[in-house]
């Protein structure tokens, strides 16, 4: 922002989009535009769509994306390290470097120091994501102002930018993500009703689709390389992008002309879009909302650009949907607008006011006898918020107890992410019922977790951190004694 007005950083061919692309060679990287160029030649060491492996395991992503040609493991604290020719490189430093490079960018067109930023994320995103990506600002010394969840940016966009209000979807479909939001907006108060989505849903599986029918129509007995797989990737995104313009394609693959049409692409993607209008129904049930009451509809991300997409949408809500902001600048306008505020509000500047309540996106609980999830904080509950259970000893003489939390909406915690283990150890013996634990469950505006466990009696008072241990078996000892 200067002088009261918004502008988005561009490269020298005036693009205001950089893409999230990493490439590693011996003793150098390349981000963005440089290292897309590499995704055909060296697969193995350009890695793209690094949000969707935020926060799960080597196992999980085995399972989800079988056919990706990275070389990964894991290290000894369950996080994914990938094998590249410039040595081993975690998620974290990933994150780190494709923010490094934003600073830099922005720091050539603006002298001035950086003080903060404004960061958005998926509005899915769980508690262990969260905390990845605040990691990884802390370690380049980047102050998060905000973790702003994508479409509450996008509504804040047109809330302030265009000075819209009333009842707003914001339905956000992006490259690897899916995130919709119901929210209402009135004289500067953006409250957010409910939120919901995907976090493996996006444009990327719209080229997995259009890639895996084209290797059924190749005449070849043979697997692909990765080098070929990345390829046909990449020529599947271009079908995508040219099939949202045009009603017919061809490309040549391993010598071969392969046709797609409008209608072929139509059907592959139906069961997707589907996925993810059951998803916003859900939403507008959780926010009690009949699709109805919906006043504006907002589309953020590149997917929504492809006609089915819009199609969809408007058939659902029976309107049109707004379109005076590009999808793929609304997000970033918003956060823009709302790191804005946040300055001046430190400084006393801000003249109007603006309030932002968000919601919690995903219920936070703890492990029942039977492995069963108590939900403590259920998920669109309006943050901050506190929660406080009482725990007690159940047998004479116990010494302690242990607490998993896990974070989730289903009704066994095998089916839900485990954030944390932790036991409380060498409490006095004493009868049952005579020892009580408060155990405070705290979530910041960002949606992060913090707990704290307090006794007057023992004079106790400690707090658990919840940490970014992505397959969390480690259990934190809490030592009475101590």
């Amino acid at each position: 922002m200067k002088k009261n007005k918004l502008f988005i950083v561009s490269n020298k061919k005036n693009c205001k989009l950089i893409p999230t692309i990493i490439t590693f060679q011996k003793k150098c990287f390349k981000i963005g535009w440089n290292a897309k160029e590499q995704m055909f030649q060296d697969p193995v060491n350009t890695i793209s769509s690094i949000k969707r492996l935020i926060g799960f395991s080597l196992k999980k992503i085995n399972k989800k994306y079988p056919m990706l040609p990275y070389i990964m493991k894991e290290n000894s604290e369950n996080q994914i390290v990938f094998i590249t020719s410039f040595g081993e490189i975690s998620i974290s430093f990933i994150i780190q470097e494709i923010l490094k490079y934003l600073l830099k960018k922005t720091k050539k067109l603006n002298a001035h120091l950086i003080s903060g930023a404004v960061i958005t994320v998926p509005a899915y995103f769980n508690n262990i994501q969260k905390n990845e990506i605040r990691k990884a600002a802390k370690i380049i010394n980047l102050k998060i102002l905000r973790l702003l969840n994508e479409p509450t940016a996008a509504a804040i966009a047109y809330g302030l930018e265009k000075k819209q209000k009333g009842i707003f979807c914001v339905y956000d479909l992006g490259g690897g993500t899916f995130d919709v939001s119901i929210l209402k907006i009135s004289k500067g108060i953006f409250e957010v009703l409910s939120t919901n989505g995907h976090n493996s849903l996006g444009g990327d599986d719209f080229d997995i689709l259009i890639a895996n029918y084209i290797i059924k129509k190749l005449k070849i007995s043979r697997k692909l390389t990765d080098y070929e797989y990345k390829q046909l990737l990449i020529e599947a995104e271009k079908i995508k992008i040219d099939l949202s313009k045009n009603k017919k394609t061809k490309i040549v693959f391993l010598n071969q002309i392969i046709n797609f049409n409008y209608h072929n692409f139509n059907l592959l993607i139906i069961p997707l879009i589907q996925k993810t209008i059951k998803i916003l129904k859900s939403a507008l049930i959780d926010a009690n909302i009949y699709k109805k009451n919906i006043d504006e509809i907002i589309l953020v991300g590149g997917s929504t650009y492809i006609p089915l997409v819009q199609k969809t949408i408007e058939k659902f809500f029976s309107k049109k949907t707004l379109s005076s902001i590009d999808p793929t600048e609304v997000v970033v306008r918003g956060a823009s607008l709302h790191a804005y505020f946040l300055k001046n509000q430190k400084n006393n500047k801000q003249k109007n006011s603006v309030l932002l309540l968000d919601v919690l996106p995903i219920s936070i609980g703890i492990e029942l006898m039977g492995g069963i999830m108590e939900k403590m904080i259920l998920k669109n509950t309006v943050l901050p918020i506190e929660s406080k259970k009482i725990f007690t000893n159940f047998k004479k003489n116990q010494t302690g107890f242990c607490i998993n939390i896990f974070q989730g909406e289903k009704k066994y915690v095998k089916d839900c992410q485990l954030l944390k283990k932790f036991k409380i150890k060498n409490l006095p013996k004493k009868n049952p019922g005579e020892i009580k634990i408060l155990i405070i469950f705290q979530v910041d505006v960002d949606g992060l977790l913090h707990v704290v466990i307090k006794n007057n009696e023992l004079k106790i008072q400690k707090k658990i951190k919840i940490d970014t241990i992505y397959n969390n078996n480690y259990t934190t000892i809490i030592d009475i004694q101590r």
